[in-house]
């Protein structure tokens, strides 16, 4: 048995609410393994430093849900000289209008800069006084922690994405290039210092495994089966969700422009949740904008159909497994169902304007939608089996490091 069932998890943003992919990550898995009698001390770190990053609310919820819940600020470390002026550069107004003109400059963050002194002094002081049978980080840029972890606790790092040059394709999509971002060699770096990689999808483990050293496993976003008990017959509403990033704004505001384009479908309604309505307040007749919906089985059964538009990115895209874990008829394009495993042409598309061509045909023919919503069914059936696997060989790596 293991000496300590007790994990340090150390986090970049909060667990709650769950309003976008990321949180719904982190929280999916660390209640699963919650449920597997394990304690989890949740270290929050407030990278960005803002007062909005954890409000009196979702602090209380994560106290509540979590064993041990610890809220940690950044500290100024004005020994760190270069590292400061990266940051104050890359999060200026003057990149983000560098990067909008799709100038690619050849200066990106290294792997330690969104790692500040309070933060490893702090899990320091953590390991010192519990004892963990392993530390999960949440992203490679807080990876630098790890080096004040014991040796005998096992090391993970929870990708979420890849990191290497990440802002060439967000540039070349012409979005702002916002988030982290680093090298190859330093996202190498940074993944060497932990004993276990878990990768969010087959890509990039395949990736991982041919740069780093320690051992790469898949462990995709957990959800279950909540199918709507509704039969779709044909389309008269679009259903769209999404948070609040450069990436989603670009492909909401795409899609809607290309949909208002066809005169054939200026009567087909629109309706887009989530936090990206804060930044895409288009004037559009047919468009309706719920922003935040506190229950997503109401949201699921408002439309006929649900449309994953993202142009570009890499990781998995939770939206996407939401959709077929609600069983409900969805149409992706292909960097919308990256890491899902469906081979369906409707959710590959490799342009927006071929996926709303079909939306079209679909809408104008009144063809059924039985046929999509049975696709979705498949997909998370195929889906929830793979993942299975994944999560028996997470937990048989947490159970038999260092134990007895």
């Amino acid at each position: 048995m293991l000496l300590t069932k007790d994990i340090l998890v150390v986090a970049p943003t909060p667990s709650h609410p769950q309003d976008s992919g990321n949180r719904k990550r982190i929280y999916s898995l660390f209640k699963y393994l919650q449920s597997q009698s394990f304690k989890i001390h949740y270290v929050l770190y407030n990278v960005y430093n803002q007062d909005f990053y954890c409000n009196q609310s979702s602090y209380d919820e994560m106290t509540q849900e979590w064993d041990y819940f610890d809220f940690v600020l950044p500290s100024h470390d004005s020994h760190k000289v270069l590292a400061n002026l990266r940051n104050r550069f890359l999060r200026s107004s003057s990149y983000k209008k560098l990067t909008n003109q799709g100038i690619k400059l050849p200066i990106q963050y290294s792997i330690d800069d969104w790692c500040s002194d309070n933060l490893t002094n702090f899990i320091r002081w953590k390991c010192n006084n519990f004892s963990f049978a392993a530390v999960f980080v949440e992203y490679v840029f807080l990876s630098n922690v790890i080096k004040y972890v014991p040796k005998n606790t096992l090391k993970i790092i929870d990708t979420h994405d890849v990191f290497a040059n990440r802002h060439i394709s967000l540039i070349e999509n012409k979005m702002t290039a916002s988030f982290f971002t680093t090298s190859i060699k330093e996202e190498v770096k940074g993944l060497n210092r932990s004993d276990l990689v878990l990768a969010i999808q087959e890509e990039e483990k395949e990736y991982f495994e041919r740069h780093i050293n320690p051992d790469v496993i898949e462990v995709s976003h957990l959800e279950e089966e909540k199918f709507i008990t509704r039969e779709y017959q044909y389309v008269q509403s679009v259903g769209v969700i999404a948070s609040r990033n450069a990436i989603n704004i670009s492909s909401v505001k795409k899609f809607v422009e290309i949909v208002n384009k066809k005169e054939t479908l200026k009567d087909l309604k629109i309706y887009i949740a989530g936090s990206v309505c804060q930044a895409i307040r288009q004037d559009y007749t047919n468009v309706v904008y719920l922003n935040h919906v506190d229950s997503l089985e109401k949201f699921y059964s408002i439309a006929d159909i649900f449309v994953n538009p993202m142009l570009s990115g890499t990781g998995i895209k939770i939206k996407t497994l939401e959709a077929f874990a609600y069983g409900v008829p969805f149409l992706s394009t292909t960097s919308g169902s990256l890491g899902t495993g469906s081979i369906f042409d409707f959710h590959n598309f490799l342009t927006l304007e071929e996926l709303v061509n079909f939306l079209e045909t679909i809408y104008t023919e009144k063809i059924s939608l039985t046929s999509l919503q049975e696709a979705s069914k498949k997909c998370f059936y195929n889906y929830q089996s793979k993942l299975e696997i994944q999560l028996e060989a997470l937990v048989n790596r947490l159970e038999t490091w260092n134990a007895l």
